[in-house]
C-alpha cells in the first residue's frame, strides 16, 4: 500500500508523543504511525474489500465499525460495528479469522483458552454479552444481560472480564466446567456522574479508564473506587480513550456520533496535538502496546 502522508495539527510540546495507533470507522480500520510531526498511514483494512467475509459482512454488517483493539501482542485486531458484526482479522494478512453476526456489537476481548466474549448495545436482539469459542464463528455458547454493552476487557492479573453497561462495571470470572466454559458475575460497581457508559480501557497502573455520558473517570476495580480524570473531565461525548506508558489517545464526537480526528497528549494534560483523520466518520483509536 502506498504510504499517505496526514498532515498534524501540533502545540507546542516539549517531548514527542509517538507510537502506532489503529484508528477506525465506517468499514475501516487504519493504522498510523505518529510521530513528532505528522501520522503516516502504514496499513488499512476495509470490509468491503475482504474477499473471505460472506456479503452480507462486506456490504452491511461490518458499515459502522466501533471498535479496533489490538491483540495477541498486535499481531490481530478484534474489531466490532454497531451494524451488527465482529471480526478478529490477522495483521500480517489482513485475513478474518473469526467472525459473528452480533447486533449493535460495541466491543469485544479475548479470553484465555481461545475463546472471545462481544458486548452489544441497545437493540432488540441485543443488550447482552455473548461468549464465543474462536474455533467455530457465530455459534454462540453463552448470553449474559448487559443493558447498553459498551465495553469488554479482559485483565490477565486479576483473571477477570470487566464490562462495561449503561448504569455499571461488572466483574466475571470465568469458570470451566464438565458443561464448558462459562461466565460468572464476582461484582458491580455502579458508574458515576449521568451514566451512559461508553468506553472502558486498561490504564498503565493496572487501573481503567472510563468514559460516561458527562465524564471520564479513573476506576480502580480494586478499591471499587471512581476518581474524575482531570484533563479530560468534565467532557461530553468522548467515544474512546487508550493509553500506554506515557502517552493517551482519546476521540470526542464532533458530528453526531463521529469525529474527524483524535488528540494525542501526556497523561496529565500536556503536549495536546491534534491528528485529522481525513475521509473517515472516526470512532476509536487504540494504541499498539
Amino acid at each position: 500500500m502506498t504510504m499517505i502522508l496526514l498532515g498534524m495539527l501540533l502545540a507546542a510540546a516539549s517531548v514527542e508523543v509517538s507510537g502506532l495507533v489503529y484508528a477506525c470507522g465506517d468499514d475501516q480500520v487504519r493504522e498510523l504511525k505518529i510521530d513528532s510531526k505528522a501520522a503516516t498511514e502504514s496499513w488499512r483494512w476495509s470490509a468491503k474489500a475482504a474477499a473471505d467475509l460472506p456479503r452480507d459482512y462486506r456490504d452491511r454488517l461490518l458499515g459502522h465499525i466501533d471498535e479496533c483493539k489490538p491483540v495477541e501482542d498486535g499481531r490481530a485486531i478484534l474489531v466490532t460495528a454497531s451494524t451488527g458484526g465482529a471480526v478478529l482479522i490477522d495483521r500480517a494478512t489482513g485475513k478474518v479469522q473469526f467472525r459473528a453476526r452480533v447486533p449493535m456489537a460495541h466491543s469485544a476481548a479475548l479470553l484465555p483458552g481461545g475463546l472471545v466474549v462481544i458486548a452489544l448495545s441497545i437493540d432488540p436482539a441485543g443488550d447482552r454479552l455473548d461468549l464465543y469459542d474462536l474455533r467455530h464463528s457465530e455459534r454462540v455458547i453463552q448470553t449474559l444481560p448487559l443493558p447498553s454493552g459498551h465495553g469488554a476487557v479482559w485483565d490477565e492479573r486479576r483473571q477477570r472480564l470487566f464490562a462495561l453497561s449503561h448504569d455499571l462495571v461488572q466483574a466475571f470470572r470465568l469458570d470451566r466446567g464438565a458443561a464448558g466454559p462459562r461466565l460468572v458475575e464476582s461484582a458491580r460497581w455502579s458508574l458515576p456522574g449521568r451514566h451512559d457508559g461508553h468506553d472502558l480501557s486498561p490504564a498503565p497502573d493496572g487501573g481503567y479508564f472510563v468514559t460516561t455520558d458527562d465524564g471520564v473517570w479513573r476506576f480502580d476495580p480494586d478499591g471499587g473506587s471512581f476518581a474524575a480524570y482531570a484533563p479530560l473531565n468534565p467532557g461530553r461525548q468522548v467515544k474512546a480513550v487508550s493509553a500506554v506508558d506515557d502517552r493517551i489517545a482519546w476521540v470526542q464526537a464532533e458530528a453526531s456520533r463521529w469525529a474527524h480526528g483524535f488528540t494525542v497528549m501526556r497523561p496529565d494534560g500536556s503536549d495536546r496535538r491534534h491528528v485529522p483523520v481525513p475521509d473517515l466518520h472516526l470512532y476509536k483509536v487504540r494504541w499498539v502496546r
